[in-house]
């Protein structure tokens, strides 16, 4: 798990650690940066990759610009045309320092320089790597690396290796997740990332690889409370029974329990845009196909505000169990009242900009003791004790 981040010459943040916990979420008035954090991360897990491309970036999350515009550009003071970024992964240390050929060109070629930990640069394959050894031990990756315990082991070992490489993979699969209804609805696809894209596509797909376990998980918490079941149609044979009329490529299919029997399935482009970002985001963590770390920026979109609040204690239960760490941006007050600061393991930020434009984060370890500790965390942030809110709006 990722303990601590260290930015600096990226976008709004000029110099900046971060220490993380397991569920992280950032609070801060619209364009303070917080977005910027998720990206420069990123940035550095597509250089792990070796995938430090604009279609890449894109795919990831990043909003890609040319890069002049993704380095520091502060008055009064001299631009430096590299980004470095440092994850600090419980004492192993992998850094990026980014750079590219020309930063006025729109096509400029990015390039990490810095070595990772144990000599490995940052740019190398690491999946390549995991296969060949795989393929030395006649397991699949998957296996190879359950069947991996560092115990014991010397650092020249393969063990050791593998254990790095799995870190490495892990931590190179980190994506920003902004959903969108449409996605969802198999209407629009633009990101192409699997088995999940940013947006919310492939969710159909990702359903249809659940055990009956995971599914009961998924429908146990009772959000959704016209849900009986869910039915990915493979093949999308229903389509032509009428069930499908519209654009939607997505298989994904519901049946509401307060109709009638006969005729009480409908498709994911009918369903309610609530219900599908629900399901999107407790799939994406139970299965253990998508990222073990990610973000999810502005987590609220189409909730209910008491919905963000149960939400939110929800998947804070579900990272634990299933070994997930997020990011999580907000602007509705009620996600912070799903989280328990005594809780080391959930931390509360708040981003702020400086008077010189740079981009601050603060943790709030404990709740401001005010009216005898009376006051919810969504109180409190809208009352001003938590800052985060608006200097120019009254």
């Amino acid at each position: 798990m990722i303990n601590k981040v260290s930015i600096s010459n990226f976008k709004s943040i000029y110099k900046q650690d971060i220490e993380l916990g397991r569920v992280n979420v950032f609070i801060g008035e619209n364009g303070s940066g917080k977005s910027n954090i998720l990206e420069a991360i990123a940035m550095a897990a597509a250089s792990n990759r070796n995938e430090l491309n604009t279609e890449a970036l894109f795919n990831s999350g990043v909003r890609v610009a040319k890069p002049n515009l993704m380095f520091n550009s502060f008055l009064d003071e001299v631009n430096r045309n590299e980004i470095k970024i440092a994850l600090n992964d419980s004492g192993a240390l992998l850094e990026s320092c980014l750079r590219c050929n020309n930063p006025d060109d729109i096509y400029a070629i990015w390039k990490d320089e810095k070595n990772g930990s144990q000599g490995l640069n940052i740019g190398f394959n690491v999946n390549e790597l995991l296969e060949q050894l795989a393929l030395t031990h006649s397991l699949s990756v998957d296996t190879l690396i359950k069947e991996t315990s560092t115990k014991g082991s010397d650092a020249g070992s393969n063990e050791s290796l593998i254990s790095y490489l799995k870190t490495r993979r892990l931590n190179s699969q980190f994506l920003i997740y902004n959903i969108s209804t449409n996605a969802l609805r198999g209407i629009t696809n633009e990101s192409k990332k699997q088995p999940l894209g940013i947006n919310g596509e492939g969710l159909d797909i990702l359903l249809s690889t659940f055990t009956k376990e995971q599914l009961d998980e998924l429908k146990e918490s009772n959000f959704i409370s016209w849900l009986k079941d869910i039915h990915v149609d493979i093949g999308d044979k229903l389509k032509v029974n009428g069930f499908k009329l519209g654009r939607s490529t997505s298989e994904l299919y519901f049946t509401d329990k307060y109709m009638q029997k006969s005729n009480n399935m409908f498709s994911a482009e009918n369903a309610n845009e609530g219900a599908l970002h629900v399901l999107f985001y407790l799939a994406l963590f139970i299965s253990e196909r998508t990222p073990s770390f990610f973000a999810i920026d502005n987590i609220e979109t189409a909730l209910n505000p008491m919905l963000c609040r149960q939400l939110m204690t929800r998947i804070t239960e579900l990272a634990k169990k299933h070994q997930k760490q997020v990011l999580i941006t907000t602007h509705n007050p009620a996600v912070l009242d799903g989280l328990n600061l005594h809780d080391p393991e959930q931390h509360l930020f708040v981003v702020k900009r400086t008077d010189e434009g740079h981009t601050k984060v603060e943790r709030i370890k404990l709740k401001p003791d005010v009216n005898n500790g009376s006051l919810k965390l969504s109180e409190l942030w809208m009352r001003g004790y938590l800052g985060a809110l608006p200097s120019n709006v009254f």
